[in-house]
């Protein structure tokens, strides 16, 4: 058991750095856990909601609670007018050292204002979870975003490896051949050149999956010593994609035009409320007081109550009535503009993406024979380089035409991947539920 321990902390001891394997799902998962983002539009959610209670209490009745104490006080003091001028002054005390109150006031008619109000709230609440969705929705592609490119990045990483590594081994092989006497000095040099200068692209290669596995960190919340591991892999799955439908269904779904659809009912709402300024408010009322002077006889106090019908109504604003419910109309003209404009705008993002989507996927078919063709090529240039038939220039040729044609491939096939994410993005399908492969 000992053993076993010692081998648990071993790594621990030699400065081991955690390890995190990551699939797209989990990433985005993680990332809605830990953002702050999120969690400030959780928190507006719960806001939202205590207006809608807010809205909802106004409609109900309001009780008040009085009591007073009094404890020192100084009362009127008169001549006795039927007394002698030598007789004591009197004293009248008209208050009561002890009295409590209790108001209860009921709105009856407000002019439709509490209804107006209470609809405002929910739909004010709708918007804000709309927005909590769309917002969340949006961290859901940049993660799929980072997480595509780090594993893009880790590929042009091995593509440019590999370029180095053949460019090495014709290297070495030049050596082989300038000692037997078939090849020339210049051609020597021009190997070891070659290979010199894909060292670079490599290391260029190695830090930009340095700094695109620092972003994901950054977006996921992971700390930066620790090492991610990705388990997902970007493979070409043609999918059968019509523009007219994911019109249809950008139409549909986006968060941006259901919220824009919510704005349209508040501002209506607000041209009704505007309106309710010209109505009158009604309201009843109940007051019942108990008071006296001593706690101990209760029963001597006295009481008293009042139900009433108030009634308020605006005769002459100077014409502000009227100015609001021109504001209103014209917010809700704006509304109803900024809602057409918004529907252009999606139309056109979505056939944007969809013809990105297009060229993606031509260009992976293209660039797949493409590959097919370079690896060949460049296996029967290695063969032929070794038997001394082409130059160590026709041989790094071909191999450059390999990893040109491999990084092509690889662009395409992120070009591909991302766009169909962008296509759910776009057509507002969420990203976070199903994941980017669904």
């Amino acid at each position: 058991m000992k053993i076993f321990r010692t081998m648990l902390i071993l790594p621990v001891l030699l400065g081991a750095q955690p390890q995190m394997d990551l699939s797209i799902e989990e990433s985005v998962k993680l990332a809605l856990k830990r953002n702050p983002n999120i969690k400030i539009a959780q928190e507006k959610v719960n806001d939202a909601q205590q207006s809608v209670y807010q809205a909802i209490g106004s409609a109900l009745p309001s009780i008040n609670l009085q009591g007073t104490r009094i404890t020192d006080e100084k009362v009127q003091v008169i001549q006795n007018p039927f007394a002698g001028p030598t007789a004591p002054p009197l004293e009248l005390d008209f208050t009561m050292d002890y009295q409590y109150d209790i108001r209860v006031t009921q709105p009856l008619f407000t002019g439709g204002k509490i209804a107006l109000g209470t609809l405002m709230a929910k739909k004010g609440l709708s918007m804000i979870q709309s927005q909590h969705e769309q917002e969340k929705n949006n961290l859901s592609f940049s993660v799929i975003q980072a997480y595509l490119g780090m594993l893009v990045t880790k590929e042009f990483a091995a593509v440019a490896d590999e370029g180095y590594n053949t460019a090495k081994e014709f290297y070495e092989i030049s050596e082989l051949l300038y000692g037997q006497g078939m090849i020339s000095k210049l051609d020597l040099l021009q190997a070891e050149v070659q290979a010199a200068n894909l060292l670079p692209q490599k290391t260029q290669a190695e830090n930009g999956v340095t700094m695109a596995a620092a972003g994901l960190k950054m977006l996921l919340g992971i700390e930066s010593e620790t090492n991610i591991e990705l388990t997902d892999v970007m493979t070409y799955n043609p999918g059968e994609y019509n523009l007219d439908q994911l019109k249809t269904k950008a139409l549909k779904n986006r968060a941006e035009l259901q919220q824009m659809s919510l704005s349209k009912s508040l501002s209506s709402l607000n041209v009704n409320l505007a309106r309710s300024n010209f109505l009158p408010m009604f309201a009843l009322s109940y007051s019942y007081s108990k008071s006296g002077n001593d706690l101990d006889i209760y029963s001597d106090w006295d009481d008293s109550y009042m139900v009433a019908i108030g009634m308020s109504y605006e005769l002459f604003a100077g014409g502000t009535r009227y100015s609001k419910v021109r504001q209103a109309r014209i917010a809700e003209r704006q509304v109803n503009y900024g809602y057409d404009a918004l529907k252009d705008v999606i139309m056109f993002e979505v056939e944007q993406v969809y013809l990105r989507l297009m060229e993606a996927e031509k260009n992976i078919l293209s660039q797949e024979k493409t590959v097919g063709q370079a690896e060949e090529a460049a296996r029967l240039a290695k063969i032929q380089f070794r038997e001394g038939t082409i130059t160590n220039l026709q041989a790094n040729q071909i191999q450059i035409n390999l990893t040109v044609a491999k990084a092509n491939y690889l662009q395409a096939l992120f070009n591909y991947t991302l766009a169909e994410a962008s296509i759910k993005k776009v057509i507002g399908e969420s990203l976070h539920k199903q994941g980017v492969n669904n």
